[in-house]
């Protein structure tokens, strides 16, 4: 593999980034074309940057993969409560998965975590999204099956908690 440079992402690149995310939950199968308002949710990486911390691994000068950093309190935490930090909208470009760019970026959030000195790392996952569920369990991930969430008919979200050692 390509070294993999995780950073945060640049104002030139949210198009870029938007797009790259859109595209692996769409080609991926987890997200359906007529859900329009959760893909403008994925393509506006701009607000995603402004509310939350919005990272990208890059291989050379391509953007290959991406995800959000929210903090408990944030507009995009969906599950995380006081002590508890939360990814979401982890993304891959299709034509890199299976390169190890989301292992680096979990490695990333859950580094990030250890630093600010959180408890816990939290996220939701579609129950379609297989792969990524091995990743997070081979990343040390556990389910908490009590918080999963059903944010509207036929779509279940896995909820997945990593305890840090303090």
């Amino acid at each position: 593999m390509e070294s993999v440079t995780i950073r945060r992402a640049l104002p030139a690149e949210f198009d870029t980034v938007g797009e790259l995310t859109a595209r692996a939950y769409l080609e991926g199968g987890h997200i359906p074309a007529e859900n329009t308002h959760y893909l403008t949710s994925l393509r506006d990486a701009a607000d995603r940057a402004a509310k939350a911390e919005l990272l990208v691994a890059v291989q050379g000068d391509k953007v290959c993969g991406t995800v959000t950093v929210a903090r408990h309190g944030s507009e995009y935490t969906e599950l995380a409560r006081p002590g508890e930090l939360e990814f979401r909208m982890l993304a891959v470009a299709p034509e890199a998965a299976g390169s190890g760019v989301g292992a680096a970026l979990v490695d990333r959030v859950t580094d990030l975590a250890a630093v600010e000195a959180w408890e816990r790392v939290v996220l939701y996952s579609n129950r379609t999204m297989t792969v990524a569920h091995r990743l997070y369990e081979r990343k040390g991930f556990h389910r908490v099956a009590e918080h999963d969430w059903e944010p509207f008919a036929g779509v279940r979200l896995l909820a997945y908690a990593l305890d840090l050692e303090r």
